[in-house]
């Protein structure tokens, strides 16, 4: 069997085998029965021929002997970009037109959320911006919830194993919320610290801020405009902050307590809003080595 035939297509593209196969796939996926004959009665099939596509599909690793499907292996045995829609397909341009809406709203979260993490830094840098992270909380949330509805409609709408995508999509959301929510935080620890940091200090958690904002930058490049070149300069950004911070953390126990204490709070903060950045780059980075996203190739529509 061709490993990446039972994924590549859309259902109703697929030989009755590659059907058969994809909704073997899927009961395996949402049920995870005990025994072959559980199994066989699921997807309606006989044993024997039941036994002749497990065993092909084990033997690429998709299915594992306790009938419960391979996550790594999915995403391996699949086209590097396999789109929900094809040119020879003007059927499903409403999915495709779906998929380029939901990119849109996750660029429009981002943009909002990257807005919440700068105005923290005027914040820090003793600065006043325009909006306050705080100010722009009501319109993250609302933005979060705006994909939250379309992802619904979407998954609704999509059939397996296309809607499997809207997990990481989600996922997606949920961290470029809560980047946001750690600008607020840090907001709140500067606005509530009377002490005030200089020189050196202050200099290392602008460069936080700094490095934070390329990271933020290089994700950005990675999921709306499909440049995966940029996934290493991302890593490679992102372990020179973290050597920075432990440097950094070294330095400032000098500090009293109190002061110490409040650094410890801030770099925190600024180091999960980093961490959760990586994650949708490396998320993204999945989808394009093999799960079936189109948005992703889709030129973004609105400015940065």
């Amino acid at each position: 069997m061709d490993e990446k035939s039972w994924y590549g297509r859309p259902m109703s593209k697929r030989t009755g085998r590659e059907r058969t196969i994809v909704e073997l796939i899927e009961t395996v996926d949402q049920h995870a029965p005990e025994t072959k004959k559980e199994l066989a009665e699921q997807t309606d099939i006989s044993e024997q021929y039941l036994s002749e596509l497990l065993q092909e599909l084990k033997r690429d690793g998709i299915v594992k002997k306790s009938y419960v499907v391979d996550e790594a292996q999915i995403y391996s045995k699949v086209d590097k970009v396999s789109p929900f829609v094809t040119d020879d397909d003007p059927s499903q341009e409403l999915q495709y037109q779906r998929s380029g809406d939901l990119l849109e709203l996750l660029e429009r979260l981002n943009d909002v959320t990257r807005s919440q993490y700068l105005a923290a830094r005027h914040v820090f840098d003793g600065n006043d911006p325009d909006e306050s992270a705080n100010q722009l909380e009501g319109l993250a949330n609302e933005r979060h919830t705006a994909i939250f509805g379309e992802l619904k409609s979407y998954t609704l709408a999509a059939a397996w194993p296309d809607n499997r995508v809207a997990s990481d999509l989600a996922t997606m959301a949920t961290n470029f919320e809560i980047v946001g929510d750690r600008a607020c935080l840090i907001t709140d620890i500067v606005e509530n610290q009377e002490t005030t940091t200089v020189g050196v200090v202050k200099d290392g958690i602008l460069d936080v801020f700094e490095s934070g904002k390329r990271i933020n930058d290089h994700m950005s490049a990675v999921l709306f405009e499909a440049e995966l070149e940029r996934y290493d300069d991302l890593r490679t950004e992102e372990e020179t902050l973290h050597r920075d911070l432990t440097d950094f953390l070294a330095l400032v126990t000098a500090y009293d307590a109190e002061l110490y204490g409040y650094l410890v709070m801030l770099t925190r903060a600024l180091e999960r809003a980093t961490f959760h950045r990586v994650h949708t780059a490396e998320l993204v980075v999945r989808l394009r080595s093999g799960r079936p996203l189109a948005l992703i190739d889709r030129p973004s529509s609105l400015t940065a």
